[in-house]
């Protein structure tokens, strides 16, 4: 997603600041979820972003830009290091959301704190969603990866390397994945790891199995305007929506369609995604009026999808859950957020 995708959709970036508690004096016990770097077989390397990121221990002090990785780190028990968030973009998940109250946030949706304030946390680990742009945009003030690099910093990409570019069109439903096994190997929580992707890739095979057979079906991802018409298409949209077995009605690169396209369009399902201050009635109820004549319409097959839960992160087999039983009048349960 490009930054003026994420802003049309509505997507909140957050600047969620995670510093990890100082290191444990040899007596005190580890960290849950967190062995000694002997145990786990420190120095480690991870690729990331064509760029090897090299660890002779677990990072002690992480900032997180972005809520997809700050509930990874939640999710593999490392919320006790973590000190300071900003600018969440959802609801965090229920698994989580206890934990995340106890972190202090500083930021607002959209904006991240700036240079000064960022390198002032002396991190080990910054996480983003993206290496490019967002929280790295130095026209708005905000630190560069080099810039934090230099600080002695490293820079993991959680979701997509270069957002500006319209790099995540090329997120599918295995980018979460990737990037927890990755966090799993920084912090030495493999294990953790490995049990959380294993759930997920579970979630997944049971959408799978449910809609083998199932007849294909045209979809239409619909996110708010009245023209144009905003519409979510490509990366992990597209996955999810063939995986459920349907077709997106638009290209991968589709931000903006105008009424007349979106009428020709014809799908037979149309998702209506939501992010937290969208009512799916209003929404609902323009389509409606608006094009009494597609089939979607007159067949009540609207649906609606919290987009929160199709991001690149701990929920997104949940997204992909409801957006097949939408597609097949499917009764699959949904995962726990």
């Amino acid at each position: 997603m490009t930054l003026n995708r994420k802003a049309a959709t509505g997507v909140v970036a957050a600047a969620t600041i995670f510093v990890l508690a100082g290191c444990t004096p040899p007596e005190a016990p580890q960290p849950s979820g967190t062995p000694s770097s002997e145990a786990q077989g420190y120095p480690i390397s991870v690729e990331n972003c064509d760029r090897t990121l090299s660890f002779d221990s677990a990072p002690e002090k992480v900032l997180s830009l972005w809520q997809a990785p700050t509930e990874m780190m939640l999710a593999l028990g490392l919320g006790d290091r973590v000190v300071a968030r900003a600018g969440d973009y959802a609801t965090y998940p229920e698994s989580v959301a206890p934990e995340v109250e106890d972190i202090p946030s500083i930021g607002t949706a959209m904006g991240w704190p700036d240079k000064e304030t960022v390198l002032s946390y002396d991190a080990d680990l910054v996480l983003g969603q993206s290496l490019v742009g967002y929280a790295f945009d130095t026209s708005m003030g905000y630190a560069s990866v080099e810039q934090l690099e230099q600080s002695g910093a490293q820079v993991y990409g959680a979701n997509v390397c270069d957002a500006d570019s319209g790099g995540a069109v090329d997120m599918t439903l295995d980018t979460p994945l990737d990037a927890l096994r990755d966090l799993g190997t920084i912090f030495g929580a493999s294990d953790r790891a490995e049990e959380l992707i294993r759930s997920l890739e579970e979630q997944r095979q049971a959408v799978i199995d449910a809609v083998a057979g199932q007849e294909e079906v045209t979809v239409a991802f619909y996110n708010g305007g009245e023209g144009p018409l905003i519409v979510l298409a490509g990366g992990i949209y597209d996955d999810a929506i063939a995986t459920a077995g349907g077709t997106n009605v638009f290209p991968r690169d589709a931000v903006y369609v105008s009424k007349e396209e979106f009428a020709a369009s014809q799908p037979d399902v149309i998702l209506v995604g939501t992010f937290e201050g969208q009512d799916y009635e209003t929404l609902s109820a323009f389509l409606r009026q608006t094009f009494p004549e597609l089939t979607a319409v007159q067949e009540d097959r609207l649906v609606e999808i919290p987009v929160a839960d199709t991001d690149a992160s701990i929920s997104v087999m949940r997204g992909l859950t409801q957006i097949a039983n939408g597609l097949h009048g499917l009764d699959l349960p949904v995962p726990a957020s």
